[in-house]
């Protein structure tokens, strides 16, 4: 049975997150900044300080299984530009290591945190570009 409620829930729901892709984007766009620092301690291992812009593993897998779950035309510039940002990018999200994706050379997988960093660069050079 399919209640209006049920109906109305999912309704907010979509809508909910919608926002939230739209403000990210919009976050994105309006600053120059990584979603994290990278420095190095004395050992030369990465230490990574969060910006405004380093968002959890949960959001942003919720958003992402969301965006990509739409048709390829997607309403709304910020929305096109998270989708194409998740397919350049490639993430990938497991139960056992969080959420990777491949470096550009395709050698090797990037940690969360450069993962979210290089996503972030994405979505800065898909946002207000000229869709094909």
């Amino acid at each position: 049975m399919t209640s209006h409620t049920a109906i109305l829930s999912e309704l907010l729901h979509r809508a909910d997150i919608t926002r939230q892709i739209e403000r990210f984007v919009e976050a994105v766009w309006a600053s120059s900044e990584p979603a994290y620092h990278v420095s190095h301690d004395r050992a030369g291992d990465s230490l990574y300080q969060p910006t405004p812009l380093a968002i959890s593993v949960v959001q942003l897998k919720q958003m992402h299984d969301f965006i990509m779950g739409l048709d390829d035309e997607v309403e709304g510039e910020a929305l096109r530009a998270f989708q194409d940002a998740c397919r350049c990018v490639g993430l990938e999200f497991s139960p056992l290591v969080g959420m990777v994706c491949l470096n550009e050379s395709e050698d090797g997988y990037l940690t969360p945190e450069e993962t979210l960093n290089w996503f972030v660069k994405r979505v800065r050079t898909q946002f207000h570009t000229p869709q094909e």
